[in-house]
């Protein structure tokens, strides 16, 4: 198995990866246009999964993904599924379509996301960032666990950008602590990696593998928000600037690469390797945060889950 780096791109990962994604039954949100999730969606559209789900909130969108990958491998079989990740309800029924489907999932790749947006609290009463980063992918992946394979895999793409800050966990919707758009983006990619770390551990038994990745830092359409303030905001962490390909390039290998399933609960940096979090962002690593983000999500879903 070859040895992937930061320069690594999507397809190249694919090309080496193929055995690995042939045949597989494969959802990725967050799939619109401009969308690492769609570039991983092309490269993976390469290696004749067995069906791709797409899904993004609008069905528009996703007819032109479709577009765009059937325009490559026109022999790609895909299926479309709009909802919104801030409307629980809307997640609940995405769910019940998915279930309905004939055969059972070996992929789950969550690359949905909102970054740096204006305040805004969901239908549910949640802040926007954590509602659709964090708790739609949290409701969504625990109601689709029947219906994945042994040996399935659950990718949450979170972000560097988990070192800007912890999660606030009595104020979570910034009831009592002014809005800052990078401190709600940090904590919903912080609660990423600890859902992927808490799935790993609870679901080791049932040959379920989980993973967070860091896909570097790139321009695409979840940028849409930012001002030059905002990234002025962001000059103490470092970063290099990637392209699309290279970004997506590390969904593959969380997703398929068979090298790393003895790493189950790792996170994957932006070099395509994992690394350990640093011992000063304590709040993003341990059992005990992966609980207490595990108890609070469920809270907040009205839900219970127990592996």
């Amino acid at each position: 198995m070859p040895s992937f780096t930061f320069e690594s791109t999507a397809d190249e990962a694919a090309k080496a990866l193929g055995s690995e994604i042939e045949g597989k039954n494969i959802i990725i949100t967050g799939t619109s246009p401009k969308s690492l999730g769609l570039e991983a969606a092309k490269a993976i559209a390469t290696k004749r999964p067995a069906v791709l789900v797409l899904t993004a909130r609008k069905l528009p969108l996703l007819e032109q993904a479709r577009s765009e990958i059937l325009g490559q491998n026109p022999e790609t079989k895909i299926k479309l599924l709009a909802f919104d990740f801030g409307s629980q309800h809307a997640v609940r029924e995405a769910v019940s379509t998915l279930s309905a489907y004939e055969g059972n999932f070996d992929v789950i790749l969550n690359a949905a996301g909102v970054m740096a947006a204006p305040f805004a609290l969901t239908a549910d009463g949640i802040e926007s960032h954590f509602a659709i980063n964090h708790i739609g992918p949290f409701l969504f992946t625990n109601l689709l666990l029947p219906k994945l394979n042994k040996g399935a895999r659950i990718i949450n793409v979170s972000s560097r950008a988990y070192q800007l800050g912890p999660i606030l966990w009595d104020d979570i919707s910034f009831e009592n602590t002014p809005y800052n758009k990078w401190q709600a983006y940090a904590q919903s990619k912080a609660a990423n990696i600890l859902f992927s770390a808490a799935l790993a551990r609870k679901l080791s038994s049932r040959g379920i593998v989980s993973f967070s990745i860091h896909p570097g830092t790139i321009w695409t359409n979840i940028g849409r928000h930012l001002t030059q303030e905002d990234l002025d905001m962001l000059s103490g962490i470092p970063r290099e600037y990637k392209s699309v390909q290279q970004g997506a390039a590390g969904m593959l290998v969380a997703a398929f690469d068979p090298s790393i399933a003895d790493q189950n609960g790792g996170h994957l940096d932006e070099d395509n390797q994992i690394k350990p979090i640093p011992e000063e962002y304590d709040y993003a690593v341990g059992t005990g945060n992966e609980e207490r983000l595990w108890k609070l999500s469920e809270r907040l879903v009205d839900d219970k889950f127990s592996y």
